[in-house]
């Protein structure tokens, strides 16, 4: 007859000898640092491409030349459309979108928009100039040269307009214009 197992008093053999305090940190420290190396290889090599550098734009654009002024209507400035935003704290911004667009044969450096809201009465209540292209970049805002054919959008933000302002779209001309 098969001989029967001996009941065991006590705890159970362990299955696999205890190991030095801490063993089971290693492993966790090395697979957490393969996942941030493996996330910052991605990041890394699926970013964008860096745009082509642009000529130095000066700070202040010079007064419209006679060869800017004769280019002056293959610039367009599209259809404006205002709208407002308001977060949880009743901080309101307003936008003004436009496009702007360069249907001429040369490459446009810089543009310089100058933006005028109007009271009742069409005097001028705000002035703000603005530069869209040939202006600092900011992350996914490209403010690079306009190419000939090229259009781009262009949002605008004002956080304080007057109280008596006429609540129609502001009037907006190129006050500055660099051509290569």
């Amino acid at each position: 007859m098969p001989a029967e197992p001996e009941p065991v008093h006590g705890e159970p053999a362990p299955l696999h000898a205890d190991s030095p305090a801490g063993g089971w940190r290693s492993p966790l420290l090395v697979a957490i640092l393969l996942g941030l190396g493996g996330l910052a290889a991605f990041l890394w090599l699926g970013r964008p491409g860096a745009e082509p550098a642009a000529p130095p734009v000066p700070d202040r654009l010079p007064p419209l030349s006679s060869e800017a002024e004769a280019y002056l209507p293959q610039v367009e400035i599209g259809p404006m459309e205002l709208s407002r935003w308001q977060n949880f704290l009743g901080q309101q911004v307003t936008y003004l979108d436009l496009t702007l667009a360069n249907r001429g044969p040369r490459r446009v450096t810089a543009v310089e928009l100058t933006v005028e809201f109007l009271d009742p009465y069409q005097a001028v209540v705000l002035r703000e100039s603005v530069r869209p292209v040939g202006g600092r970049s900011l992350p996914g805002i490209s403010r690079g040269p306009l190419a000939p054919g090229e259009s781009r959008p262009v949002r605008i933000g004002f956080e304080h307009l007057p109280a008596d302002w006429d609540r129609r779209p502001p009037r907006v001309r190129i006050t500055g214009l660099l051509l290569e």
